[in-house]
């Protein structure tokens, strides 16, 4: 149930990241086992509450029975919400007009679905939300996206906490108070979360939600004001404002791109670390570029070298250049220059690596001319001081979802997709193999086809690089990259491991060719 869940749940991506808070053992370790025993004893105690109502639903309104809703959940390590589908009981009907549209809420609440709400029994399925992990029993209730997106970062850190089925502010009034007091005692909520706030949160739930029944619809209305409606209607935001925030809970909940991207634009994301020796040469290979409508997004992690003597000596208005505040790792790099990155089109460079004068130029023809949105190329091997090797990489033709799940065919720094169709890609935090994560993911979406040319040099055997770590190592990774990144068990994990090491082996047979002994035939690049 918990890995289904996490396949469903996604990240807010495009909203900007606010601090996490720290949980105590209490929030860490015992409120998850407290969730699990209330969750399960509620569910076998009042298996027949749930199989009548949902006869009664099914007879009454139709199918479905349940009602899932994208709502935000806890912020993970980067600072974001999480997305998760919540489960409730139907208690509307899905009448439509001439349009197609959905008819007001008012007019498809039947009685039979207020009385759903009144007694709260549509709350019923969320003790599987609980099981899932999801939510808690005890918690800031959780509001839709398109409340979350009129949040400031001050009141997002609601989302601190897992979300519950009940919390301070259900026991204080609920839907009859205002929305800056359920967001305060939301607030106050996490400044100290105990097992003793929570049993009683729990002991006043009972009462006034099955007992009293209060505070179950505002105004009469047949569900509570959004925030972003009530901003407006109070003039605290203008129309713009108003306008745009919906526009971006739109994106999230399509699970498409928020950004406004600028057609034609390449957005070249390079991640740097320790790379002040080869950092201006790979800066020249991009400022060479026979396409120029491009910008560079620099993400420094905390670099121990000169890396910043170095680029302080470039000056072009197409590069931006940020520092993480602490060492995070590639992914935490490349994510944040996904985020800053303007361009229709999406290519990456290490920071130690070299593309050819007419990389991008060649790359954007034939992604245009074909009709493709994901591409890669073909690319050589050069030693730390920038001789060629003599060894050629290419791959398949055609790399669909399955075969970029059988090995990573592409270079980094070869792969270049069109954002407007892909959309903002963000990937877990994990240390290694960060750039297949991207390629999983951006397969999903489109199938990646090889433009079968020479137009970039990836620097091999410079210290600390993946390319000078043990085949024992790379396997951990890749394991680590199935388990962590794809949510995958581990007999699931460990056999896309095998299946990764076979097709390994089959590419250094088929698709790497070395032509000469590097250490007789050196030949630099001519940038």
């Amino acid at each position: 149930m918990r890995n289904k869940a996490q396949k469903s749940t996604y990240k807010a991506g495009v909203i900007n990241s606010i601090t996490p808070r720290k949980m105590g053992f209490y929030e860490k370790y015992v409120k998850r086992a407290i969730d699990i025993t209330c969750a399960t004893g509620a569910i076998v105690v009042f298996s027949p509450l749930y199989l009548g109502v949902a006869l009664l639903v099914r007879t009454k309104l139709g199918s479905p029975v349940l009602f899932t809703q994208d709502r935000p959940g806890l912020i993970g390590p980067d600072g974001k919400e999480t997305v998760f589908k919540m489960y409730k009981f139907r208690s509307m009907t899905d009448e439509r007009d001439e349009n197609g549209k959905l008819l007001p809420d008012d007019v498809r609440l039947t009685k039979f679905g207020k009385w759903l709400r009144n007694t709260s029994l549509d709350e019923l399925p969320e003790a599987f939300n609980i099981l899932n992990g999801t939510m808690s029993v005890i918690g800031p209730r959780p509001q839709l996206v398109r409340d979350m997106v009129f949040m400031t970062d001050e009141q997002r850190m609601r989302h601190t906490a897992k979300p519950g089925l009940s919390g301070l502010a259900q026991v204080n009034g609920r839907n009859e108070i205002s929305w800056e007091d359920k967001i305060d005692w939301d607030l106050k909520y996490i400044e100290k979360v105990s097992l003793k706030e929570d049993l009683k949160i729990i002991f006043e739930t009972v009462k006034k939600a099955f007992i009293k029944q209060e505070g179950i619809t505002q105004d009469n209305m047949a569900t509570a004001e959004d925030y972003g409606d009530y901003l407006l209607r109070t003039e605290k935001i203008d129309k713009s404002e108003y306008e745009k925030n919906q526009y971006i809970a739109k994106k999230i909940l399509s699970g498409e791109d928020a950004i406004e991207r600028i057609e034609g634009l390449v957005s070249v994301i390079m991640p740097s670390y320790n790379t002040a020796p080869y950092i201006e040469e790979t800066i020249q290979s991009v400022l060479n570029q026979t396409y120029t409508n491009w910008e560079l997004i620099i993400v420094d992690d905390c670099s121990t070298d000169n890396t910043d003597e170095v680029l302080e000596t470039i000056k072009d208005d197409r590069i931006r250049y940020f520092k993480n505040e602490k060492n995070s790792g590639a992914a935490v790099s490349r994510n944040k220059a996904l985020r800053e990155a303007k361009g229709q089109w999406i290519a990456y460079l290490d920071s130690d690596d070299l593309w050819m004068p007419e990389k991008l130029e060649k790359q954007i023809r034939f992604m245009e001319e074909n009709g493709y949105i994901f591409s890669y190329t073909n690319y050589e091997e050069i030693d730390v001081d920038g001789y060629k090797t003599g060894v050629k990489v290419t791959g398949p033709k055609k790399i669909t979802k399955t075969g970029m799940f059988n090995y990573c065919w592409p270079g980094c720094l070869t792969v270049m997709y069109d954002a407007n169709k892909i959309g903002l890609i963000q990937i877990e935090d994990i240390k290694k193999n960060n750039d297949y994560a991207m390629w999983l993911k951006v397969c999903r979406k489109a199938d990646c086809y090889l433009l079968d040319e020479i137009l970039g040099q990836y620097r091999k055997g410079r210290l600390g690089s993946v390319s000078t770590h043990s085949i024992r190592t790379m396997i951990g990774w890749h394991y680590k990259l199935f388990t962590e990144n794809e949510k995958m068990k581990a007999i699931t994990a460990f056999i896309c491991t095998i299946r990764n090491l076979l097709f390994g082996f089959w590419k250094k047979i088929r698709y790497v060719e070395r032509k000469y002994d590097a250490k007789n035939n050196y030949n630099k690049i001519d940038l």
